[in-house]
């Protein structure tokens, strides 16, 4: 019985003894840890907050609002912002004899720059070309297709007012008032461009990590 009631003892004390030991392990593990190359959230904070102050109302031409409320090719630009940021950063990094040249290159080719494809038309594209080149009118072939043309244009036009329910304030230089509509196309353009510079940073820090093993 008593050697029983030792045994059990000595059990906890083995037990207590193994558990303070992986909980110091684990501590040191996470001390020795070392932090992302590039601090997202510092880097994400210095994008200022778009301000919309007084822009309800104004008067902007019609290819102005669609470049907004499209936001075309918008994350090309936005993965572009990030590569910048990483470049920067081992630049600065390289100037400072931090890194040698060898690491340096290695972040260099982790950053990964993604070009904009040559292809791809903005659906804005028809609404800058109300004005025509001039051109032989004598030339009936050319004439018609023009005629055609225009006559595309401004049905891409009206469809687009209505679309989102636009109001013109210069029915010549075909030009709309912002609304509510354009004020959340902003925010909303910049919560993408801010997650998109995250995914981004993110991708790359992993692969400078890969440079650091």
């Amino acid at each position: 019985m008593m050697f029983k009631k030792i045994h059990n003892i000595l059990g906890k004390l083995f037990l207590s003894g193994a558990s303070f030991f992986w909980a110091s392990c684990d501590s040191g593990t996470s001390a020795d840890k070392p932090s992302a190359f590039i601090d997202i959230d510092q880097e994400l904070a210095k994008i200022k907050q778009p301000d919309t102050t007084g822009l309800i109302g104004q008067c902007i031409s019609a290819t102005s609002y669609c470049d907004k409320t499209t936001n075309f090719n918008a994350y090309y630009k936005h993965v572009a912002t990030a590569g910048f940021i990483a470049q920067e950063k081992i630049d600065t990094l390289l100037n400072a004899n931090k890194i040698s040249q060898a690491k340096y290159d290695c972040y260099k080719d982790a950053i990964e720059i993604e070009n904009t494809p040559l292809y791809g038309v903005s659906s804005c594209y028809e609404l800058s070309h109300f004005e025509t080149t001039p051109y032989d009118e004598s030339d009936s072939l050319t004439a018609e297709y023009m005629k055609m043309r225009q006559k595309q244009i401004q049905e891409e036009y009206q469809n687009f007012l209505k679309k989102y329910n636009l109001t013109e304030c210069d029915t010549a230089a075909h030009k709309v008032f912002i609304n509510d509509e354009y004020i959340k196309a902003i925010f909303e353009n910049d919560q993408y461009k801010r997650e998109t510079i995250r995914a981004k940073l993110e991708k790359i820090n992993e692969k400078f990590d890969k440079c650091d093993t």
